[in-house]
């Protein structure tokens, strides 16, 4: 008998719902990396997808690099992260989202950045959008000196120990479908004392296509689900900087009514002014304009659901007084 094959040194987890357009670039990324191939593996965890995603995903699989696992219900990233961390053979844990194509190196600057630390860090790169999906060789233009996203810990380009994620005991899959729970985790890989290091060279393209007034719409509804979520992340942690997280503040509804010009940037005329400005390839003020008609949603979705006592019950609390 043989001998069975060595443990990965890293397990990249990737949750899809839905991404059967998308996934196989992410794929293609992943599999032609310049790390040898002994070294990494793919766990792609579908999230009950009800288009071809698993189907996609599946073409893949044969390379023995890839490894599928189907959810039958829809119950968001977070749970879907902990199927794939629960499976994970790497000591290392790579998150990536299924929208998102890597450059060859990536892996290698991951893996040579937990070698170098020493000790249990989360490594994060720059998660830089692009509206067309680029060659994994593609050029390093305009990249961010700095992670963009707040949160202490993101998924959409990060990875740490898998002992720690344990630890810490994984994603709360109460969030539901969609928003914080990667707050909430990072909080909680805080608190145990993980250190951050930037890898700057460790990029992460995120395709974010022109909306059109049907993807414009979906992104609504997510922002509606971010701000139920919300008011359960502050049910967790009832101080004010969480509340200065999630806007709950007069400040940030005066910022975004200015920003929306008093209601004149929405969802009917953001798209159109978007557009204008991606053609004009002047995407600082497309992001800007997205931004505001998407957050004076949200926060109307979260005054909603802070006074409806929305996010609460799933920890069996009572809701907060008015």
């Amino acid at each position: 008998m043989g001998r069975p094959a060595p443990a990965p040194a890293l397990s990249v987890v990737i949750p899809a719902h839905n991404r059967a357009d998308l996934v196989a670039y992410t794929l293609a990324s992943l599999t032609g990396q310049s790390l040898a191939p002994e070294l990494y593996e793919i766990i792609v965890i579908d999230d009950g997808s009800t288009d071809r995603t698993p189907e996609v995903v599946s073409a893949w699989e044969g390379g023995g690099r890839v490894r599928l696992l189907r959810r039958s219900d829809n119950r968001g990233p977070g749970a879907a992260r902990n199927d794939g961390i629960r499976q994970a053979g790497g000591e290392i844990v790579v998150f990536v989202d299924s929208d998102v194509v890597v450059r060859r190196d990536f892996l290698s600057h991951h893996l040579e950045a937990h070698r170098q630390a020493g000790r249990a860090v989360i490594c994060r790169g720059p998660v830089v959008p692009v509206s067309e999906i680029p060659a994994a060789d593609a050029p390093l233009e305009r990249l961010p000196v700095a992670a963009l996203s707040p949160s202490y810990f993101d998924p959409a380009n990060a990875s740490l120990p898998r002992s720690e994620l344990l630890a810490a005991g994984l994603f709360d899959e109460r969030f539901g479908t969609y928003g914080w729970e990667d707050f909430d985790l990072g909080f909680r890989l805080r608190r145990r004392g993980l250190v951050r290091v930037f890898r700057r060279d460790a990029v992460a393209y995120h395709y974010q296509p022109a909306p059109s007034a049907e993807t414009f719409e979906r992104m609504l509804g997510k922002e509606e689900e971010r701000a139920r979520a919300a008011v359960y992340l502050y049910r967790k942690y009832p101080r004010w900087s969480t509340r200065w997280l999630i806007q709950l503040t007069t400040l940030h509804r005066v910022l975004y009514f200015l920003l929306s010009s008093g209601g004149l940037i929405n969802a009917r005329t953001a798209p159109v002014l978007a557009g204008r400005f991606r053609r004009g390839g002047r995407i600082s003020l497309e992001y800007l304009v997205l931004r505001a008609a998407l957050n004076r949603r949200y926060l109307a979705a979260l005054r909603r659901a802070w006074h409806e006592g929305e996010g609460w019950e799933a920890t069996g609390a009572d809701a907060p007084s008015r």
